[in-house]
Formats: C-alpha cells, structure tokens, sequence
C-alpha cells in the first residue's frame, strides 16, 4: 500500500539514479510514490539526449505520458502529451530519445526487464499511442464512472485507458477558469493525478502544474476550484471508480495555506517557505 501523498509538486523532488535498477538504471528518476510491497511506482522519468535501449520486454505494465521532448519506442514515436499504456510482457524493439525527454511514468510493479523474445500479454490492455491534444473531448456527465452530483459546468474529460480485467481507469480532466464546487466526494479506490497546467484550490493548498498526489481510498476531499482553469492526468486505481457526494464540513475558500500530508521523507524537499509552523 502506498501512503497518503497530498500534495507535493515534482519540480522539488531530486532525480535519483538507480531507481529502476532492474530496467533502466542510466536513468535519473523523480520519485512521486511508490507500493512498498509491489514495487509498483510513481516516477517522472529523465532520458538524456541520445538514449537508447535494445530490444526487450518487461515484466510489468509500463503506462505514461511526455511531458517534454521526444521518446521512440520500437517505430512509434511519443511526444509531448502523448500516452501509452503497454502490457507486461509486450516485447519491444528497442527504445531512444534522440534529443533527451521527461516522462511521467507509472509500473504495476518492479520493472524488470528480459532480453528473451517470447511476447504473451493481453492484447485488449494495450494502448499503443494516443496523442492526447487531438483526442475528442467528452462533456457533462462522465460517461467512464458514476459521477452524479459533480458540477461539470465547463469540465471536459478524455478516457485514455479502461482495463477490462482490474476496472482501473486513466482519464484526462480538464476544468475551466473560475470553476468551482461546493461538495465533499470520496471514491472506494485510490485516487492518483498529476497537474499537466493550471491551478487546483484544495482544502490543504494550491496544487499547479507539476504537482501530485497519491490519495487512499474512502478518504473524503474536497471542495476545490480554480482560477485559471486547469488540466490533470487522472488515475484510479483498485477497481471501479465511483463518486459518494456530500456536503462538505466547510465552504469552499480560494488560496488556502499549504498544509501537505505527506511521509517525512518527502518533507525535507518542501520549501521552508511553503510551510507554516503548525505543518512543519
């Protein structure tokens, strides 16, 4: 299980080296959240100008979207918001970033990768290239989860991925400018989303571009809103996504005090600024 990560921006975050020491080690990695148990990870992958990989395939679900820069796998090329959700067991002819890109990257588990080129994964769980800027956009209600009771005035949202076999769903939502909601919301699974732009106004701060967070499930949230408009990859993970509305214990505020729930660990790379003295 993972702990509780709301919210941290990965622009303070180190690149560790080694992380994917079973996989990718030559990479630098920013670490967002990862499962102790199931090595699955949260990372905002660095691949150098020139990079490059043999031919391979891993043990694991490998999901992302570019964030800056160019990264061709086999003879499809990934640019910036561009997605792919790859199987484990998918084989791979080979993988380069001519002029070097940063990738937001998620593994189901320990990436381990194998040289034998034996390929046996479910075809129905690959997502090969969607280039998300030109990917239609669905409004009103999200037709891809129960979301009754959300006010989707001017939100847009655009399904990347739906596994047929866990019910986990990845999804782009998109809010507009002085967009607001005045209700608290839980969800019976993990809740996981990265800021692509904008600003979000949550209870415990405001959360812009590049920032994350890992939520447990049942914890309720909310309300939130924000003021230039703002566009999140979104992730929910262990089953079906669904939405329990109530209201919330407090009126929705605009530019709340950065209050981050996160494990120790993370604190040191927070600005001290950031932080009052009752969050420190």
């Amino acid at each position: 299980m993972r702990p509780h990560i709301e919210f941290i921006q990965h622009q303070w975050l180190p690149f560790e080296p080694g992380v994917l020491c079973h996989a990718r080690a030559d990479l630098g990695a920013r670490v967002l959240s990862r499962d102790a148990g199931s090595g699955a990870s949260s990372l905002i992958l660095r691949y150098p100008p020139g990079w490059s990989r043999g031919a391979e395939r891993l043990e694991v679900d490998e999901e992302f979207l570019v964030l800056e820069g160019q990264l061709d796998i086999g003879d499809v090329s990934y640019q910036r918001h561009d997605y792919a959700h790859l199987p484990g067991g998918m084989w791979r002819d080979g993988m380069q970033s001519r002029a070097g890109a940063l990738v937001l990257t998620f593994f189901s588990g320990e990436a381990i990768a194998r040289q034998d080129r034996s390929s046996d994964y479910d075809p129905a769980r690959l997502v090969h290239h969607i280039n998300t800027r030109t990917l239609a956009a669905q409004t009103g209600p999200r037709r891809h989860m129960r979301s009754e009771g959300f006010n989707h005035d001017g939100t847009v949202h655009k399904l990347l991925f739906d596994d047929p076999l866990s019910g986990d769903k990845t999804w782009l939502a998109g809010l507009g400018p002085w967009w607001h909601c005045e209700t608290q919301e839980t969800h019976p699974v993990a809740e996981e989303e990265f800021a692509l732009a904008g600003d979000i106004h949550m209870p415990n701060g405001v959360l812009r571009e590049g920032g994350y967070f890992w939520r447990p499930p049942n914890i309720a949230h909310g309300p939130f809103g924000t003021i230039g408009g703002t566009v999140h990859l979104c992730r929910g993970k262990g089953g079906r996504y669904s939405t329990e509305f109530t209201p919330a214990p407090r009126p929705f505020a605009w530019d709340p005090v950065y209050r981050p729930i996160v494990p120790e660990q993370y604190r040191r790379w927070i600005p001290p600024e950031l932080l009052t003295d009752d969050a420190r």
